[in-house]
């Protein structure tokens, strides 16, 4: 079963998958409540979860209510209040950038006092680096934070929690933790596009980095989400790592977007969409098997306007020995940029037993799909 306010936003759901398509407000916990309620009426309901992190926190809720397995409602609300996070990780003594909350116009000044700049401008709740930016002078922190405060829906037109972040801007290599109730899955290293935006352009998993490093940023991860009391369920966390130093970003109460679970899956045959299914039904854990290394790169048009490949799927996938390629959208296309994930319109994945080798089929294919 598949609830949705918008089915044509999802196009498996029109592939021949035989899923059952409910409509109703999505942004509306009591709409919700009454289309689990019609479908428990008939039917007994095993299994609410989501992928998404606009309905997290409705999703928890209806798993309880129901008694089904599933998130704490309140640990979701915390992650996804990101100045209530950075405040538990801060108390807890875990790393993370100094920050500011800006709620209304008169916070502002005080923010760029007390952090300085640059730094990093970010919505209180979000996803996908929507509304994030890197601001180097007072009048772009202005504007943007001016933005951030004013906007009161999010990408879907949804109300939000209004209000900023300004966080001090911490310089590194990117990475993330892959975690499952409280038990590694992997490290993933990110490839962000570039400043003052924060657009992730691609992953590498699991990361090759030397031990003692890979010892410390699982540490750190597990602790974070220890502190913030995310022990059952899918955890995403976003860390730097400067000068042998960890700095927990953000701790997001859910699987890793960017297709890096089909990463995880082509490279160490781990399928963690299952394994959290699997989870919430209360069946045992599943294991980690042997690994290979595999990249993502995402397609990101260079500029705006038409935008097409001249290569069939089917040359590029042979040329490059890819073991997914994906587009978003049907080509041409119009494009316009976003500065977030939304300038994604596609991705390839490449899988070797060396990480090098796996990243330079990936990047050259990317590159072939450009000047195609």
């Amino acid at each position: 079963m598949f609830l949705t306010a918008a089915p044509e936003r999802y196009r498996f759901l029109h592939e021949g998958a035989g899923i059952d398509v409910r409509t109703c407000d999505t942004s509306s916990e009591t709409a919700v409540t009454a289309a689990v309620d019609d479908i428990a009426a008939s039917m007994a309901i095993k299994l609410l979860t989501t992928s998404s992190d606009l309905y997290l926190y409705v999703s928890a809720l209806q798993a309880r209510r129901l008694g089904l397995a599933g998130p704490d409602p309140d640990v979701i609300a915390l992650c996804q209040d990101k100045a209530r996070q950075t405040a538990a990780l801060h108390a807890a003594r875990i790393g993370v950038p100094s920050s500011f909350t800006v709620r209304a116009e008169c916070d502002i000044y005080n923010a760029i006092a007390r952090i300085g700049l640059p730094a990093v401008a970010k919505p209180i709740s979000g996803t996908g680096s929507v509304g994030v930016a890197l601001v180097e002078t007072e009048p772009d922190a202005i504007r943007v934070l001016r933005n951030l405060i004013a906007s009161k829906t999010d990408v879907r037109g949804c109300p939000r929690q209004s209000g900023a972040l300004l966080m001090s801007y911490i310089v590194g290599d990117e990475f993330s933790v892959e975690i499952l109730d409280g038990r590694l899955i992997g490290v993933t290293r990110k490839h962000l596009g570039s400043l003052p935006h924060f657009v992730e352009i691609g992953h590498d998993a699991p990361a090759a980095m030397p031990t003692e490093l890979s010892a410390k940023i699982i540490y750190e991860a597990l602790s974070a989400v220890s502190v913030l009391g995310h022990l059952e369920g899918p955890a995403h966390v976003e860390l730097r790592v400067h000068q042998g130093g960890v700095t927990i970003i953000e701790v997001n109460p859910r699987l890793a977007g960017g297709s890096i679970p089909s990463l995880f899956r082509h490279a160490t045959g781990f399928d963690s969409v299952l394994a959290v299914l699997r989870s919430l039904l209360g069946m045992p854990p599943l294991t980690p098997g042997a690994s290979a290394h595999g990249s993502i790169r995402f397609i990101v048009p260079n500029h705006e306007g038409r935008f097409d490949i001249s290569q069939s799927r089917e040359q590029i996938v042979r040329r490059f020995g890819l073991a997914e390629y994906s587009l978003y959208r049907n080509l041409p296309t119009e494009f316009r940029r976003h500065n977030d994930f939304r300038d994604r319109i596609g991705h390839i994945i490449a899988i070797d037993d060396d990480p090098a080798v796996a990243a330079w089929r990936a990047e050259a294919a990317v590159a072939f799909i450009h000047q195609a």
